[in-house]
């Protein structure tokens, strides 16, 4: 399946979706922020990241921002849940238009998360093939 890297700031929702993506056969690396992430990601040869966008530990619309600047980076699914200043359809805006490849909406569905990380891929492989 896939190399995946999980950016998410609460503990619990990591440990379970980290549970979650590696009983559907994927490797997941996980840590707890942006900031943290933006450290490891190009160590790491990922074929997708999953990233909460909210976060207190660097946030992850900044994160897809700086990946997308890069221009080497995976494709990255964003979750939201909202936040006060941007909440859910307003977060999906953002996280678009910083460079996100799909984003989900909290409460995440098992089979959500696992087409749009499918989906992202995919899309991925397609930008390689025109790009090549």
């Amino acid at each position: 399946m896939a190399r995946i890297l999980l950016v998410e700031d609460v503990e619990i929702v990591r440990t379970a979706l980290r549970r979650f993506l590696e009983s559907a056969g994927h490797e997941v690396t996980e840590c707890a922020g942006g900031d943290e992430a933006n450290s490891i990601v190009g160590a790491m040869n990922f074929e997708v990241v999953v990233t909460d966008l909210w976060m207190k530990n660097g946030n992850g619309v900044e994160f897809i921002r700086v990946q997308s600047v890069n221009g080497r980076s995976p494709p990255i699914v964003a979750m939201t849940g909202g936040d006060p200043s941007f909440p859910g359809s307003r977060s999906v805006d953002v996280a678009l238009r910083a460079g996100a490849t799909r984003v989900l909406i909290k409460p995440l569905r098992k089979v959500d998360i696992l087409k749009a990380i499918d989906s992202a891929i995919g899309h991925d492989a397609r930008r390689r093939e025109t790009v090549a």
